[in-house]
């Protein structure tokens, strides 16, 4: 359980960063730190794949890198306006990507 708290941690802090661009995080702390990245993948109609991707740095060294996968229910299309190169615009239907929120107790 301490595991997945440090991650989650990592991600909030990170999360808050973008925000106030002053306290924007450089680079990460490889004497102590815990690099988490999370994404999805639409893999059909129906599913997409949530990837999150843990690397973990312990004085400098990776320790440890490791992904966790789950397939999760797919999200509905929704129709957009799309350009192309030329910038000729249209209406399209795309499907919905998933939003992250991240919370920490």
């Amino acid at each position: 359980m301490k595991f997945f708290l440090l991650p989650a941690l990592a991600i909030i802090l990170l999360l808050t960063a973008c925000d106030d661009h002053s306290d924007k995080v450089t680079a990460i702390d490889r004497n102590g730190g815990i690099e988490v990245s999370l994404s999805t993948t639409h893999l059909n109609a129906t599913n997409d794949l949530l990837t999150t991707h843990y690397i973990v740095w312990n004085k400098g060294v990776k320790t440890k890198e490791f992904d966790k996968r789950d397939t999760i229910p797919a999200l509905e299309t929704a129709t957009t306006e799309g350009e192309d190169d030329n910038g000729n615009t249209e209406d399209v239907t795309a499907k919905k990507d998933y939003e992250f929120y991240v919370t920490v107790k």
